[in-house]
Formats: C-alpha cells, structure tokens, sequence
C-alpha cells in the first residue's frame, strides 16, 4: 500500500480522513475543520515498551521521548535496553523518518518495525547500544491534514519550509551529542526524505546549514533506504507530478531544489566526519512504486565522484513504504553493516 506523503498524481489517495466543516473559517479561507488536535493524543509521550510501539515481544527496552525544542515535533523517541549493556554495545542506532517532508502520519515510531526484526529471538547483535528515531517540524499537508492557521496553537503549526526540516535534524544530533557519546559510535538510518535528511546532514558547506556551536558527531555508517536526493531530476524523471509535494517544502525555485540535494552538492563529501572508508549503504526496491532506481543511482554516482565506495543494493522487496513497515529487511541491512564496521 503506498501511504506516503508523496505520489504520482494517478495514485488513489488512501485513508483520508473524513474532516467535517464549520462556518469558522481560516486565515486562508479554508473551512476550519472540527478536530483541530487529532494527532497530539496519539503522540504517545511518555515511557514505557509499549508507547515505543514495541509491545510485549521486546520487554527488554524502554521507551521514552526527549524534547530539544518548544514544537510538539522537536521530540526524539529512544529505545534503551533495561538489562545493563555489554562492554561490546557501542553504536546507537539513529533512525529518520520520511513522508515527504509533510505528513504526519510518520512519526518516530516507524522505526519500530525494525527494532522488533532486530530484537526477535536474540538477534540483537551485541554491539548495538540503543536505538534512536528523530522527529522534525513538518511543511504544511492541508489536502489530507487540513490545519485552521489562526486557531491551531504555534507548537502544533505544520508550516515548515527549508531549511527548517533540516536545522532541526541538526539541533536533535546536538541535543543528543551533548548527552550520549555518539563521536564515530552511530550509524545513521533515513527512508525516503530521511535518507535525504541523513546526507544533508553532512553537507557541511551549505549555505542553509545550520551554524552550529556544537560539532557534528562522526557516524560510523549511513545507511539510505528508498531514499530521495536529487530533487529537479526526480522531478523531471516523473514529469512535473512531483512538483506539488516538493515546493511545498523547498519553495517553486528550482535553484533552491538544486542547492539542497545531496546529488547535487557542489563541494565533497569526503571530509574529516566522512572519511573514504565510511560504509556507505543505499538501498531501493524496484517496486518501489514512488521512487526509480536511478534516484539511488545519482546519489551513488555523487558518493563515487567524491572517492568513497558505496553498497548499492537494489534488489529490496516492496512498495515505498514496505520497506519500514515491515522492518525485517532494515534489520538485515543493519547486520550488514555493523559486520562491516566490525571487519574495519
């Protein structure tokens, strides 16, 4: 099933909320829907096994969410093993969420899946220390998840632009390096726009990056899953359909799509926090549905140009979304790589 917060204009739109309409009306002159606050009752703050969507076959974690921002979204959900960690459990697993940039269907808990995979039947590899999911503001989505402008409170807004999503991206791995020892010691995971949040991260030299007082911890490894990062030639690949979700995150000047895709980063990537021998995995399905596989291939042929050697693996099962709702083909890349970093 193709939920995701983007698709080609063919696509049948799924789950869409019934939303009733009022005489009250909006700034934009949208018609105020009733519920204006569905989400923040199923926002499942607080601790516990259970509100990390992990249930009862993974008792050994416990599930908080951290906040490093004011906004409902500046959250981080957290998964940490209650049995005392071995000495050998030294990365975190760092994971980003998609959805377009926008649909707030996607929360920090998608990651859950590929927990359960990796935790079933004392599969955790050993050095694996915790897991992380982060979350970020997200751009308006107001065909599906109509939102009053003038009645929705500030922290609940989804109004988001870049380089919004990504500066908060940002200021969650400086919340999270400042209390957890993540130098060379996480790898980082990203579906979809989260594979393309993950690479952003690294483009340190970015006009729109985020001017941090605090340095970016050093991943051990990316792994991009169903990832997007060429944004003009996605587009142009998929004849203009791709244009509504894009500018509504990055704005209609294809100058700034350019700017921000990781394809398309004019410096290296090479650098002291991406040394040549950084596993660099991406991974597509070719029944992706929503994405080509020559999206994972521009991001390649990028890695390629700059001197590294990226894992390219084409062959997942699966619709877009597939890949992390089911979550057993996550927990095998991730086995793959934490192999690779042991051989290192």
């Amino acid at each position: 099933m193709l939920s995701s917060g983007f698709r080609l204009t063919r696509f049948t739109v799924l789950h869409s909320p019934a939303v009733r309409s009022t005489d009250r009306t909006c700034k934009q002159g949208n018609a105020c829907p009733v519920n204006l606050r569905p989400e923040t009752a199923s926002m499942g703050i607080g601790k516990g096994h259970k509100a990390g969507g992990i249930r009862d076959d993974a008792p050994d974690l416990e599930f908080s969410y951290l906040r490093y921002g004011k906004h409902n979204l500046h959250r981080i959900g957290i998964w940490e093993q209650r049995k005392p960690v071995k000495p050998s459990a030294t990365y975190w697993l760092i994971f980003i969420h998609g959805g377009a940039w926008r649909d707030p269907r996607n929360k920090p808990t998608d990651f859950s899946p590929s927990i359960r995979q990796l935790m079933g039947a004392g599969s955790l590899p050993e050095t694996v220390r915790g897991f992380i999911s982060l979350d970020y503001r997200l751009s308006p989505y107001q065909e599906q998840f109509p939102q009053c402008l003038d009645r929705t409170p500030s922290a609940e807004l989804r109004t988001a632009q870049h380089p919004d999503h990504i500066h908060d991206v940002r200021s969650a791995m400086d919340f999270l390096s400042q209390r957890l020892d993540l130098n060379d010691k996480y790898v980082l995971i990203g579906h979809s726009a989260g594979a393309m949040l993950a690479f952003q991260l690294l483009m340190g030299n970015a006009q729109w990056q985020l001017q941090s007082r605090v340095a970016l911890p050093k991943p051990a490894a990316i792994i991009g899953l169903s990832g997007i990062y060429d944004l003009v030639n996605l587009n142009r690949r998929y004849n203009g359909n791709y244009a509504g979700f894009i500018s509504n995150a990055f704005g209609e000047d294809e100058d700034v799509w350019t700017k921000a895709s990781p394809a398309q980063y004019r410096d290296s990537f090479m650098q002291p926090l991406l040394p040549r021998d950084t596993p660099l995995w991406l991974a597509i399905s070719p029944s992706d549905g929503l994405l080509d596989l020559a999206e994972t291939a521009a991001m390649a042929d990028k890695l390629e140009a700059d001197g590294f050697h990226p894992t390219v693996v084409n062959d997942l099962e699966g619709e877009h979304d597939f890949v992390w709702q089911e979550g057993s083909q996550v927990a095998t890349l991730v086995h793959r790589v934490l192999a690779k970093l042991s051989a290192k």
